[in-house]
């Protein structure tokens, strides 16, 4: 008797999220077991003093069983608990809290905007807004509810022990009226037999969810009374309108008809949340293989049997249309286990074969669009009791396992002095080429389908991302792969239950970070910039991943320099004289085209304008050519280009040699047309963009252009849908301070603004800075510029840069940091500074040092320098003493994060002090 109650509840806990807490109860568990309440209580408490259970002392009081909880969750630090919340509390960092609505199977695939919508409606405030489910009989509205209901318990919406009534309103098909005193309740002599008053289901409901299938049954007087609750909370039971009654309740409504011919206008629009359930065989085949999967698992637990499923038995199921049923799936399922049982039920193993399934199910056609197209399935083993089930994962996923496994393991031989660092990162990089060379050549079956267009259109707006700021460059072979690799994964933390992982995956990213710090950088922008999209986390195990397969490729970042080309008549003229020059200057500045003689002017911008689609020409465009007649191109591309041209008539290699001299120099455009102007006879025509310009905000930053690129993510945010027609711009400071209007941007763009740490004064451009954006001083006034020139929200973009101009998120958002450690650092030497100095810093002063020293701790983990500055033997032989001192005030940084604060930085700390 102990033994079976211990063993209900090991299963019970095991279900922890699908279940009400309620049935945790000694109440709930005696009337599941068969035993009276006094004797379970009994027990329980028994179990409890052997440390077997865990007692929640909530009311009523509720046990877990010890090691259940263990195995599904984390280990519980004690046996005792106020409340499952407090319990829940003391999970560790690397424990995920389990999320329902997650668990339904199409959650991040056909299901994933409705799921969305669910909890948009769960989460509305002051007691969310109504769903309705639409779907075909058997469709899953009704397991949705249920999931529903444990997202809302979960998530702490209502109360733990809040009721879930569900109702199916179809057996009232005869009798609408019926249905109205079961819903509202009813009073004594309200109609014939009616000899008491009786509560409704509103009654029942108070405090939790009630769920009424099949809901179109009600008449439209009970649509009247039901969405009059809604609007108010109040209603009244039949036979009694001057009776009052409130109830706080959320309200799921499942239906199979057409909403708009079945329900009153009025009604409807009381429902704002309605969402449309796929059909069986509408959904992708990944989704309707794992509903599959899960029926056949169910099956093996009841019948506590392994079951072997023939590949031709799953190709039926996945090709059957039954109405689009996903119950009548489950059903066929059932009998098809059962009758296998039936005739196998002594042995351990039992074989579903096809003849399991009824005769006159396999006499229905297949649908023509599913069997046309065969399924590379084996057959498929389910095994009780069984939570992981190996058999049933696909080879593209083991793989992916394996790679971790065998990475983990060499990782592990690094720290035994078996592996040298080169060599394994030369065994993974190995082994993620091979990895992704397969991955381009898996095919998805849904490949036209919502999820998997999702993954690539995102990845493509992260590479686009990650080429206009890094000088990233896209390529579709690298798209390929790195979306079939986050399909295969589905977006999840596969590695959650490798204690290996969880072991080693924070020493082994510092690791990767010293070894490639470019190429982990690089994959964690591109997954931050990719999770904004596709509204998923950044896991560890992609950075890891996306880093490998970034090193693999030998990258290289394209620089965002002047580009130039070569135009030349004849078979090889323009390419031989650009690889000459491209080979004295050793870099690849030149890209020839050789043209035959007849080509025309407009096949000749039709070049150009190819060049300029495939690569960044932002800072300008040279064009060599080498015949007078072609540079009337210049005036015909003036009104198309969005950037400078400078056209040179006539070239010879070492015009190329000085021309790419001054690109490598990063000389602008303007400066390079000046430069050769001692090359006569040699004619020039230097043109910008003809076409309006578009208005652009520089960002700038003292320390250099890595900190202007990164204000301008958080401009970008900030700005929204604005962004994406108002260009912010970042740029180096120091030329901006030096050359004012001469620099490009202004050649370029109507520029509204400058925002950035240090104000390079240039006339009639309003300068905002990060620190009087961040303490509310110029937010007013930015905003106001913004709106002179765009339709914004200002009141929403107000509090859009408030929240993302914030110490912390600027923190965030410019450092790959853990945000609150280094800000308490920081904070420590700040305070330190004010006392060795004898100086107390005002907020701006402060703002300042704070962001200022955080980016110098990336910057220097990074390796990366600042700008040379010609002038620091005197300036330190001026300031040592005030140097030195700043530099004690930083040793609490240098010493955490094993770092060295170089003369170069501390004369900018210095700049910052005491200017």
């Amino acid at each position: 008797m102990r033994e079976k109650i211990e063993n209900y509840l090991y299963d019970l806990t095991k279900k922890y999220s699908q279940v009400n807490k309620i049935s945790f109860s000694a109440n709930v568990i005696s009337e599941q077991v068969g035993l009276k309440r006094s004797t379970v209580s009994s027990y329980l408490n028994e179990a409890f003093r052997n440390q077997i259970l865990l007692k929640i002392k909530t009311y009523p009081v509720s046990f877990l069983h010890k090691k259940a909880f263990t195995e599904t969750f984390f280990e519980a630090q004690y046996l005792e608990y106020n409340s499952f919340e407090e319990l829940f509390a003391e999970a560790p960092s690397n424990y995920k809290e389990k999320d329902p609505l997650e668990t339904v199977i199409g959650a991040f695939g056909s299901l994933k905007e409705k799921i969305n919508q669910i909890k948009t409606a769960a989460m509305y405030p002051n007691g969310g807004l109504p769903i309705m489910l639409m779907g075909a009989s058997g469709s899953g509205k009704t397991f949705l509810a249920e999931k529903i209901y444990e997202y809302m318990t979960e998530k702490q919406i209502i109360d733990f022990s809040a009721p879930f009534v569900s109702h199916n309103c179809a057996q009232y098909y005869n009798n609408p009226e019926l249905l109205s005193s079961v819903l509202f309740g009813y009073t004594k002599g309200a109609f014939t037999g009616a000899d008491s008053n009786k509560e409704g289901l509103l009654d029942a409901a108070d405090g939790g969810v009630l769920f009424l299938d099949e809901v179109h049954r009600l008449s439209e007087e009970g649509q009247e009374k039901l969405f009059t609750f809604m609007d108010t909370g109040e209603y009244s039971p039949i036979g009694n309108d001057s009776l009052k009654k409130k109830a706080n309740i959320r309200l799921v409504f499942a239906t199979t008809e057409n909403i708009e011919s079945t329900f009153l206008p009025t009604f409807l629009r009381r429902v704002p949340v309605v969402v449309s359930l796929p059909r069986f065989y509408e959904r992708p085949q990944p989704e309707r293989l794992q509903l599959i999967d899960q029926f056949f698992i169910q099956e093996s637990n009841i019948l506590q049997k392994e079951l072997s499923v023939s590949s031709k038995v799953i190709h039926f199921l996945i090709d059957t249309d039954l109405e689009g049923n996903v119950g009548k799936i489950k059903n066929l399922i059932k009998f098809a286990c059962g009758n296998a049982y039936t005739k196998q039920y002594n042995n351990q193993r039992i074989n579903v074969k096809l003849l399991d399934i009824p005769v006159e199910n396999l006499l229905q056609p297949y649908p023509s669009a599913k069997i046309s197209n065969q399924h590379n399935i084996d057959k498929r083993v389910y095994l009780p009791n069984t939570e992981i089930q190996p058999n049933l994962e696909t080879s593209e996923r083991k793989k992916l396992k394996n790679f971790f496994t065998r990475l983990l393991d060499d990782y592990k031989k690094i720290e035994d002095n078996t592996l040298t660092s080169t060599q394994f990162i030369s065994f993974a990089t190995e082994n993620v080429t091979l990895l992704m060379d397969e991955f381009i050549f898996f095919t998805p079956e849904d490949k036209e389908t919502s999820f998997f267009s999702f993954i690539t259109y995102n990845i493509r707006s992260a590479f686009q991302f990650m080429n206009e700021n890094y000088g990233f460059v896209q390529d579709g072979n690298k798209i390929l792969s790195i979306a079939n690799y986050l399909y295969v994964k589905e977006s999840q933390d596969f590695l959650f239950d490798s204690t290996d992982w969880v072991d080693l995956k924070k020493p082994l990213l510092h690791f990767l970070e010293e070894q490639m710090k470019d190429e982990v950088w690089l994959a964690k922008r591109f997954l931050n910039s990719l999770s904004l999209h596709m509204d998923s986390e950044v896991l560890d195990e992609d950075v890891v991943f996306i880093a490998l397969y970034l090193h693999s490729m030998n990258l290289t970042l394209t620089d965002n320099s002047i580009k130039a080309i070569v135009l030349a008549h004849g078979y090889s003229t323009a390419s031989s004289m650009a690889n000459v020059a491209n080979r004295m200057l050793q870099k690849n500045i030149f890209q020839a085209y050789d043209m035959p003689l007849g080509i025309t002017a407009s096949e000749v911008e039709s070049k150009i304008f190819q060049y300029i689609e495939n690569y960044q020409v932002e800072k300008g465009l040279v064009v060599l050519i080498d015949m007078g007649s072609l540079n009337i191109i210049t005036e015909k591309l003036a009104t198309k280009i969005q950037s400078p041209l400078l056209v040179i008539n006539s070239f010879n290699t070492p015009l190329l040699l000085e021309v790419g001299n001054l690109i490598i120099n990063s000389q602008t455009i303007f400066e390079i047309s000046e430069q050769i102007a001692d090359w006569l006879p040699i004619k020039r025509q230097l043109t910008t963009p003809k076409t309006n310009k578009k208005k652009a905000i520089i960002t700038c930053c003292y320390t250099g252009m890595g900190s202007a690129v990164q204000i301008k993510e958080i401009l970008q945010k900030s700005l929204g849908e604005t962004g994406e027609t108002l260009t912010v711009l970042p740029y180096d400071y120091l030329k901006l301070k030096e050359n004012k209007r001469q620099e490009l941007p202004f050649q370029m763009y109507n520029v509204l603004a400058i925002v950035g740490t240090e104000n390079p004064e240039i006339e009639s451009v309003p300068y905002f800075g990060l620190d009087r954006l961040v303490n509310g001083e110029q937010i007013d006034d930015f905003v106001q510029i913004i709106a002179q020139k765009f339709a914004v929200d200002g009141e929403n973009l107000k509090q859009e840069l408030i929240f993302n101009f914030s110490l912390k998120k600027m923190v965030e958002s410019l450092t790959i940091l853990d945000a609150d450690r280094v800000l308490n650092l920081v904070s420590d030497s700040i305070s330190e500074m004010q006392r060795v100095l004898e100086i107390t810093f005002n907020a701006n002063k402060k703002y300042l040092l704070f962001l200022h020293i955080s980016c110098m701790i990336e910057r220097i983990l990074r390796k990366e320098e600042v700008d040379k500055q010609e002038d620091i033997e005197n300036y330190i032989k001026e300031n040592r003493m005030t140097m030195e001192k700043i530099h004690r005030c930083l040793q609490n940084i240098e010493e955490k994060y094993t770092i060295k604060i170089s003369d170069l930085e501390l004369r900018l700390l210095n700049d910052i002090v005491f200017n």
